[in-house]
């Protein structure tokens, strides 16, 4: 279901946050607007609210900005906010291809999210904390991956994400939901993404 987080006191990392600002570059002050109201920006007196990109900021805070701006503005807008996601959040070194590039994820996902002061990800262990869902991966033939991303994030924020990741890798790659699948508009936990070149 999507906006809804799956367990109480995660926290997001503010370079993700940073993805929201870059998604509305043309419209700087619609993303203010939202973060601004949804406790989001940093204030100080005397200064303008700003963003802090190495601060924590609560899950449940986020996804109702998301909620918002979904609501009032519209699911292109979410939409540019997941295609702008890999150029701000925090991801593995070891991504050169497609294939890595869908299978990091799920690892960027967590090293993005913390839960109870923990980074959900650690890369010297591989440990990795469960509450906030996950994003798979599976290769279907030579030239087709199956993403099923199951997270309290909007479906069309994932839709944007995962199209992004893949084009980068692909210049011609394509994306599209699984029609088949649940999906997180309609109360679903997860929603299923087929990306082809």
């Amino acid at each position: 279901m999507q906006f809804k987080s799956f367990e109480p006191g995660i926290e997001v990392r503010g370079d993700c946050i940073a993805a929201f600002v870059d998604g509305f570059r043309q419209y700087p002050t619609v993303a203010t607007k939202y973060l601004s109201k949804h406790n989001l920006l940093k204030k100080e007196p005397g200064k303008a609210p700003e963003l802090d990109r190495a601060g924590w900021y609560q899950l449940d805070h986020w996804l109702a900005a998301f909620k918002g701006i979904t609501d009032d503005v519209g699911i292109n807008s979410v939409f540019s906010v997941g295609k702008s996601l890999p150029k701000n959040a925090v991801f593995p070194p070891h991504v050169k291809d497609i294939h890595t590039a869908i299978q990091s994820i799920n690892v960027a996902y967590h090293m993005n999210h913390r839960k109870g002061g923990v980074v959900m990800f650690d890369p010297e262990t591989g440990a990795m904390l469960t509450g906030i869902g996950s994003y798979s991966y599976e290769q279907k033939g030579e030239r087709t991956i199956v993403c099923v991303c199951e997270n309290p994030y909007p479906c069309d924020l994932d839709r944007g994400l995962v199209s992004s990741m893949a084009a980068r890798f692909e210049v011609f790659a394509k994306t599209v939901h699984d029609e088949k699948a649940p999906c997180r508009k309609q109360g679903a936990e997860s929603c299923t993404f087929i990306v082809t070149w």
